[in-house]
């Protein structure tokens, strides 16, 4: 009986050591050595390099405190035409800038937006319809994205065949491509060719329209109609040869008509203090 008994007890201690052994294996093999940890930590931290840019386009898409100030409308005598927003935070910062761009020769359509950052080019987002092969003309979307500098780090593009698929295809990344901004804050400011230099009156029945833009026939002009009277309409109204050329400081508001037609408005005019 002794030996019996001594026999189990050590067959139960055998028992009890194979099973604690077992679990201990067990965890060992669900506990990550430091080998199975680094890929993990890793998986965890990555981060989308293009996440930072994304959120800060939508946040400022989405955000319905900015307020907006448009440029004036130009054309040229070819049909070509440029307009642009601006979008400002409460600091009266420009956070956003949407370029509306007609090319008259080709007719070639581009709207785009440029997110600012820190006073500084962010993104850039293109769409146009790319018209190099006539025969199978494509709708494109551009995205560039920009460092501290200006600079882009990356480019991608997507296209189709009809401008509503864009959505649905999927981006390629391309050679970084710098869309320049200038031309929308000269268009903005009412710098460069886009200087509101009086131009002279158009007559359309009772109502008067003053012209500014380039001093050249084939660039760039902007007409606003002239609702109220002061010193600078009548001095223009009795002597425009006089005021050609002139540098005009603009207060305007754009407006859409009971028909659906837009215009603009001049509420004041005076002439520019010079620098």
């Amino acid at each position: 009986m002794t030996h019996r008994k001594n026999f189990l007890h050590h067959t139960l201690l055998s028992f009890l050591l194979f099973l604690l052994l077992t679990f201990l294996q067990s965890c060992g093999s669900n506990t990550p050595g430091k080998e199975d940890e680094n890929p993990m930590v890793e998986k965890e931290n990555q981060v989308d390099p293009d996440a930072e840019y994304e959120i800060y386009a939508s946040n400022i898409d989405l955000n319905d405190s900015l307020k907006y100030s448009s440029s004036l409308y130009f054309t040229k005598q070819d049909g070509s035409s440029i307009d642009v927003t601006a979008f400002l935070n409460k600091k009266q910062e420009v956070v956003k800038l949407v370029e509306v761009v007609v090319d008259g020769p080709t007719n070639r359509y581009q709207k785009t937006t440029f997110y600012v950052k820190n006073g500084k080019k962010y993104i850039s987002n293109e769409h146009y319809e790319d018209t190099l092969d006539k025969n199978d003309p494509m709708f494109t979307e551009r995205i560039t994205f920009y460092d501290e500098n200006e600079s882009p780090v990356k480019t991608r593009i997507r296209k189709a065949k009809f401008e509503e698929n864009l959505n649905k295809n999927s981006f390629t990344t391309v050679d970084p491509y710098d869309c320049s901004i200038e031309r929308a804050l000269q268009a903005i400011n009412q710098e460069g060719v886009f200087q509101a230099k009086f131009q002279g009156l158009i007559f359309s029945g009772r109502s008067t329209y003053i012209t500014v833009g380039e001093d050249d026939k084939d660039g760039y002009i902007s007409a606003l109609l002239i609702q109220y009277e002061n010193a600078t309409t009548r001095k223009i109204r009795k002597n425009q040869n006089a005021m050609l050329g002139k540098l005009l400081d603009l207060n305007f508001q754009k407006v859409i008509d009971e028909s659906g037609f837009e215009f603009q408005l001049l509420l004041g005019v005076k002439e520019a203090k010079k620098d």
